[in-house]
């Protein structure tokens, strides 16, 4: 179910056998578009949709084996320090 306005979300997903990122963040891409994600490291990214955290945790789920996890957040306040955190991105949806 879509909000009426997107939020910006985070994406954390792990494995011990394989790296996921490129997997998850590709997934959320062709779901939200490009222009709607930022990858983090290995192991997160970064979103504005309107999709509520578990229809974003539904899609992801069928990628991931038993033994892999996912972790959505949705944020209300944040937060960044650093060159690898684009602050523009993330201020530009109306904050």
């Amino acid at each position: 179910m879509k909000r009426s306005e997107p939020t910006l979300k985070c994406v954390i997903a792990w494995s011990e056998r394989r790296n996921l990122c490129s997997l998850v963040a590709d997934t959320i891409e062709r779901k939200v578009g490009p222009e709607g994600v930022r990858r983090f490291g290995d192991d997160a990214v970064a979103l504005y949709s309107a999709e509520e955290p578990s229809e974003i945790r539904a899609w992801l789920s069928a990628l991931l084996a038993e033994d892999e996890s996912a972790l959505v957040l949705e944020f209300e306040r944040w937060s960044s320090y650093g060159p690898g955190v684009d602050g523009e991105w993330l201020m530009r949806r109306g904050h």
